[in-house]
């Protein structure tokens, strides 16, 4: 449903504050200003909105925040900075970032950039945002360009590294996620026949019955996991790798896959690599379809312990359209899903946040449906239920996080 939003209506925003009497403010450090964040968008364009509360209340575009460029996808380094992530098709791609002044207000950082060639991927890892794609290189051979922000001091570099035969199956590779784990950052590899095959369609891998992931320390050098109990770990949409990665809070990482080629016979499902190590636990499989009806998973998000959030395909055995309204909880170690409720009805659903913030063994995460303005709701992970938040008048809402200022 397009909604007016009422010209002229302002909504007051409070930063967070302590307050307390004179005496006890020359004793006591001064508290962080901090604020939740929400990205939203408009027939108009782009904003960047932020609460004090996320649980309740509403926030609007007109006369809060501040308004930004398009972002195809918002990356929250810590509790410091928002990066916008914008993807021009086969463009080089932009970035920006954002955080809080010392009143608590947003504001955009110095630099701006624009990328040296688009991505298909992309994390945080160490002190970067870092974005990768899979390239031709001068010399006709096949590359994965990683491109690393650094959020410190705002510069860019980027390093190529050989793609083909990544695997040693003989195929070019393409990278699906980047999930930081102590000092390196892990990878699902899908292998294509192509040179530069990242993201065309059509292209399609001579292994659908193997799940592989990439293990690469600072310099990128990298150790090779392979298992054939599941098939390639990704979310494909379009040209996007949407990672399938996740890991709990004592880093043990759950390589998780939708099982999107339509030829494999493995179902979307989950295995495990055991904190420090670099195969696959043969122990651990998790078959998620079986208990979800034959759905297959898009994305997944850690909330808290062994409790995961996924986003499932609506229909059983869809994997080619983008129809993933279905929200539901795992427990990675019990091996129990539950499908949220208190959710909008199904076929109400427009779209789901593509970045939800998790703290509290709670995740929230904005839903747009047809009837109303988007709210964030909020997900208990232990009841698998949720709890209408915060209205956010707008269009479309995609991303929430949180931010302390300096």
């Amino acid at each position: 449903m397009n909604k007016k939003i009422i010209s002229g209506f302002i909504l007051g925003l409070s930063i967070l504050c302590v307050s307390c009497d004179k005496e006890e403010d020359n004793d006591a450090p001064e508290q962080p200003k901090g604020a939740y964040i929400i990205s939203a968008t408009s027939e108009d364009g782009s904003y960047l909105l932020q609460a004090e509360d996320i649980s309740s209340g509403q926030v609007s575009i007109v006369g809060n925040g501040l308004e930004t460029e398009s972002g195809t996808a918002w990356v929250f380094y810590k509790d410091k900075y928002a990066y916008r992530l914008f993807y021009r098709q086969g463009d080089p791609a932009q970035a920006s970032a954002y955080e809080l002044d010392t009143d608590g207000k947003l504001k955009i950082r110095t630099n701006t950039f624009q990328l040296p060639s688009r991505y298909t991927t992309y994390g945080v890892f160490d002190k970067y945002i870092v974005t990768a794609v899979s390239v031709t290189q001068t010399d006709d051979t096949p590359g994965l360009q990683f491109n690393f922000l650094d959020v410190t001091d705002q510069s860019l570099t980027s390093k190529t590294i050989a793609a083909g035969n990544f695997t040693g199956n003989g195929e070019t590779a393409n990278l699906s996620g980047i999930l930081e784990v102590g000092d390196k950052f892990f990878s699902g590899v899908c292998t294509t026949p192509a040179v530069n095959a990242g993201g065309t369609a059509g292209t399609t891998t001579e292994y659908p019955d193997s799940v592989w992931v990439a293990i690469f320390d600072r310099d990128l050098n990298c150790v090779i996991a392979r298992d054939g109990r599941l098939s390639y770990s990704t979310g494909r949409y379009r040209s996007g790798y949407h990672t399938n990665l996740a890991k709990d809070d004592n880093d043990n990482v759950y390589v998780f896959s939708s099982a999107y080629d339509s030829r494999t016979t493995k179902p979307s499902g989950a295995l495990r690599i055991k904190k420090g190590e670099t195969r696959f636990d043969p122990d651990y499989f998790f078959d998620i379809q079986t208990l979800a009806n034959g759905r297959h998973l898009f994305k997944v998000w850690h909330i808290t312990g062994d409790y995961f959030l996924l986003q499932m395909y609506n229909t059983p055995n869809q994997t080619s359209e983008a129809a993933w309204s279905v929200l539901a909880v795992v427990d990675v170690v019990k091996k129990t899903y539950r499908e949220v409720t208190g959710l909008p009805a199904l076929d109400k659903i427009s779209s789901i946040g593509s970045t939800p913030y998790a703290e509290n063994g709670k995740i929230a995460i904005p839903v747009v449906s047809t009837d109303e303005y988007p709210h964030v709701y909020i997900i208990d992970a232990a009841t698998a239920s949720a709890v209408k938040g915060l209205e956010i008048v707008a269009e479309g809402a995609g991303a929430v996080g949180k931010l302390i200022g300096n």
